[in-house]
């Protein structure tokens, strides 16, 4: 009898073992991938998607959320963006939200390119301007055929899911805006569902979506675990370089550092630190494709601010410089091809500030050198007390400052050992007069 209950038991544990077994792999398999774009889209932030693009494929991931929080947008990269999510080889979600984002163009593309494209209530997705920009100097019908490439990307993508083709189309030609609710009620809808971000994977659960065979199948997530494919320190920083503003204010933090190393050299923690801000800013310059000109403009407003403790030009030279860094600021950022990315005005004004009260230190330092009594040479003997080693009558020699010099005297008979003041200098040879006071400090 203890035997059979005994076989008994453990057949149950080898039972419960296999199923707990199976619980964990059915668990493990039942994965929900997610990378949030915080601070738009651009170039670091696509790198970053491409990874969870790898991670979520090499995971058997049953679908990635790409969630859309910001407005910045790098056209050129939104688009091969959108051209890389649909291409993926695992389920694409576009959401835009949480909460009423203003998704701008990048979200029009993305949400066109996914397999699912879900936003949140009071978002927005669209762009005043048309998403199909060509360069200038082609002719017309080469616009035309170039514009029409743009069109037909995204009207196939739409077509494919079984969303509205003619307002994107009208997005890629001339321009177009609508929220949530508007672009789910046009029919066919423009996105698949409006959701809240608690709703959200209720929405998705069923959703159809094609595999790359071309076979569709219904999502099933609900109740699936997710995994967050957040930024490593090194692409968070990148994408907060990318940041317009902050690589502005980068640059000038970085130049007045520089400044203040050439004003008072020696120091070489300000040059240092200026240096890598500089170089810093000009990363985020050439990530977010901003106007070469606005640099230009940039560099010579902090150029010319900088030479007025050298020129002291009365506050002209630093007028101009705060002018020039304004206009490069305001034309830093092209709104055709980033949107979203404008240099704060808070950002022009407190840097503008910085940059005056920087220049007013430097002069302030400049001119305190300047009236500053020599600390070497001859000049800095005079003064000092000096002891006579060989008597002047009316020439001798006297030791101050470590050295014997020769000296001269009209006020009599100076013998070895008595003290003199040095009153002036005439051709290397001391002036001294018989010192009289009680307080002596020699000057060996």
């Amino acid at each position: 009898m203890m035997a059979r209950w005994l076989g008994w038991l453990l057949l149950a544990v080898l039972a419960l073992s296999l199923f707990g077994q199976f619980g964990v792999a059915a668990q493990s398999r039942a994965r929900v991938y997610e990378v949030d774009l915080v601070h738009g889209v651009t170039p670091p932030a696509a790198r970053l998607v491409d990874r969870a693009i790898r991670e979520a494929r090499a995971a058997n991931a049953r679908a990635l959320i790409v969630k859309i929080e910001g407005s910045g947008t790098v056209l050129r990269t939104a688009w091969t963006l959108a051209r890389d999510l649909n291409a993926a080889d695992v389920p694409i979600v576009v959401y835009v939200g949480p909460g009423p984002v203003d998704g701008g163009p990048a979200a029009t593309l993305l949400l066109s390119a996914s397999d699912v494209a879900v936003m949140a209530p009071g978002a927005t997705a669209g762009f005043a301007n048309p998403l199909a920009t060509t360069p200038e100097g082609f002719t017309l019908q080469t616009q035309r055929l170039l514009v029409d490439d743009v069109a037909h990307d995204l009207t196939g993508w739409q077509q494919a899911h079984g969303r509205n083709t003619d307002w994107v189309d009208r997005a890629a030609r001339v321009g177009a805006i609508a929220d949530a609710e508007s672009a789910r009620a046009l029919d066919p809808p423009v996105i698949d569902a409006v959701a809240t971000d608690d709703e959200l994977m209720v929405a998705l659960q069923g959703r159809k979506v094609l595999a790359a065979d071309g076979t569709a199948h219904a999502l099933d997530v609900l109740g699936a675990s997710t995994v967050m494919v957040a930024p490593t320190t090194l692409e968070w920083l990148t994408q907060l370089l990318a940041i317009p503003t902050i690589a502005f204010v980068l640059f000038v933090l970085g130049v007045i550092a520089i400044y203040l190393e050439l004003a008072n050299p020696g120091a070489s923690v300000p040059g240092v630190a200026g240096v890598a801000l500089v170089i810093a800013a000009l990363y985020g310059f050439f990530q977010t494709d901003v106007r070469p000109l606005a640099v230009v403009l940039l560099t010579a407003g902090l150029i010319l601010a900088g030479l007025e403790h050298i020129v002291m030009a009365h506050g002209g030279l630093t007028l101009g410089g705060v002018i020039l860094l304004v206009l490069g600021a305001l034309l830093l950022v092209d709104p055709t091809r980033t949107p979203g990315m404008n240099v704060a005005p808070l950002a022009i004004i407190g840097t503008s500030g910085l940059l005056v009260l920087a220049v007013i230190g430097m002069v302030s330092l400049a001119l305190r050198v300047r009236h500053r009594e020599p600390a070497t040479g001859p000049t800095t003997l005079i003064g000092q007390i000096a002891e006579v080693r060989r008597s002047i009558d009316p020439e001798g020699l006297v030791f101050v400052a470590g050295a014997l010099w020769q000296a001269w005297s009209d006020d009599g008979p100076l013998v070895e050992g008595e003290l003199v003041e040095v009153a002036a200098i005439e051709d290397l040879r001391l002036y001294v007069r018989r010192f009289s006071g009680s307080d002596v400090s020699l000057q060996t």
